[in-house]
C-alpha cells in the first residue's frame, strides 16, 4: 500500500468505504470479503448491477426467479 494514491471521501459518498479496488484486465473488479459474505456471494454465482435512478450503482445477489 505504501504509493497507493489517497482517495478523498466525499459528501457523495453515503455509508461506509469497504475498500479501493484496482480494475483489472476485461473489467475484473473483486468484491470484498465482508461484501461477499453478507450477500452470501460464492464462486459461480451471478450478481446483479443495478443503475438506481439518482445516477448511483447497486449490487445484489442475482435470484432465479420460479
Amino acid at each position: 500500500m505504501g504509493n497507493e494514491a489517497k482517495y478523498p471521501v466525499t459528501t457523495e459518498i453515503k455509508g461506509t468505504i469497504l475498500g479501493v479496488y484496482k480494475v483489472q484486465d476485461r473489467g475484473r473488479v473483486q468484491i470484498p470479503p465482508e461484501i461477499r459474505k453478507e450477500l452470501n456471494v460464492k464462486d459461480g454465482d451471478k450478481i446483479y448491477w443495478i443503475r438506481c435512478f439518482d445516477g448511483k450503482f447497486t449490487i445484489i445477489k442475482a435470484q432465479k426467479i420460479g
